[in-house]
């Protein structure tokens, strides 16, 4: 056991969702980097962000995995809530993309295979104009603040296309939302991998954009704790990043991802083809049913004690806020949130472990 750290409690539950970007928790468990900080972790499934954000908050468990955007966005959300939520590690940046279904990728015009993400965005925006009358394209995210959003937005806007105005934006769980675009209840999404990818598998959609491509290096997956959490239990806090981050630079390693696409894929993780989750992690998209491969770098890019990736500043909690205010009112003050001393915390701890 590498740590001499005095934990307040050594048995401990963790949230999170099941998307490929939820590999650091399930390394840290398989590989046994919880235990060497002496912890006895229990890994949680949930189903929607609101709902692992309300367990959080009614100490329903310890710690989770969540969006970037929502530590920063909790009164938005949830305005008489006198909890705060911090983080003091970005866990992984990027693995999004966007997904029309094949019903709506048809209905676009002029198009022509190997088109690039802007000018299927500009066939988009003409579909919608020479449709005012139509039923609204409806396309989901996974949380109304969210990378997702943030992206999908940004995509929109890129083309001409007003978010608020020219479509409807809905919210739906990640692992709900194949089954809706399958069913015609939405005409897309943007959502964590490897939903995106099962989407192309099953001919259902159409990959448009990996959001890579669109907002380089944002923070997708935070680890996050309430502020009371934190206080109550410093040491424990601590023990936590520390096996996370540690989880985050083995996975970094190129080498190491073949490995993991086979943990993810376990009944007990995700409980999906072990294939399409090799996808995403190998930096490689399949955009259609039946069409080639192509290449993706940086799909996922996990924490690394070696750089700065998994530094949550203030410079990059301002980022964020600034594009979550451009479709609604949040505080600045929000930014402290983020907590680089936490970080610089985690990195000065394990170079001593050395």
């Amino acid at each position: 056991m590498l740590s001499s750290l005095r934990l307040e409690k050594s048995s401990v539950k963790l949230l999170y969702l099941r998307l490929t970007d939820s590999a650091p928790f399930i390394v840290a468990k398989e590989k046994g980097y919880f235990h060497q900080f002496g912890l006895d972790v229990q890994l949680q499934k949930e189903t929607s962000w609101a709902t692992l954000r309300d367990k959080l908050i009614g100490c329903k468990a310890d710690a989770a995995a969540m969006l970037s955007p929502m530590p920063l966005t909790l009164t938005q959300t949830l305005p008489n809530c006198h909890e705060r939520l911090l983080t003091g590690l970005i866990l992984s940046c990027n693995g999004n993309a966007i997904t029309l279904s094949e019903a709506l990728f048809h209905r676009l015009k002029n198009y022509r295979e190997g088109e690039t993400q802007s000018e299927i965005a500009a066939a988009f925006k003409r579909y919608l104009q020479d449709n005012p009358g139509s039923t609204p394209v409806r396309l989901a995210t996974v949380y109304p603040f969210s990378s997702h959003s943030l992206q999908l937005r940004h995509w929109l806007l890129s083309a001409g296309i007003h978010p608020d105005r020219e479509i409807q934006l809905v919210v739906l769980p990640p692992e709900q939302m194949l089954e809706n675009l399958h069913n015609g209840v939405i005409d897309g999404y943007c959502v964590g991998e490897p939903w995106s990818t099962l989407a192309a598998h099953k001919g259902t959609g159409v990959v448009v954009t990996a959001c890579n491509t669109l907002l380089p290096t944002m923070p997708e997956k935070v680890f996050a704790v309430t502020n009371s959490w934190h206080q109550a239990n410093p040491a424990t806090h601590l023990a936590l990043r520390a096996a996370l981050l540690k989880a985050c630079t083995w996975l970094a390693a190129r080498e190491h991802r073949c490995t993991v696409a086979g943990l993810l894929s376990q009944k007990q993780y995700l409980d999906l083809p072990e294939k399409l989750i090799q996808l995403s992690l190998s930096d490689q998209m399949l955009q259609r049913r039946n069409s080639k491969v192509i290449a993706n770098p940086g799909w996922h890019l996990f924490a690394h004690t070696d750089n700065d990736i998994g530094r949550p500043s203030a410079d990059r909690a301002r980022q964020l806020l600034e594009m979550c205010r451009n479709f609604s009112g949040t505080s600045f003050q929000a930014e402290e949130a983020f907590c680089p001393d936490l970080y610089q915390q985690t990195v000065d701890f394990l170079v001593a472990q050395r």
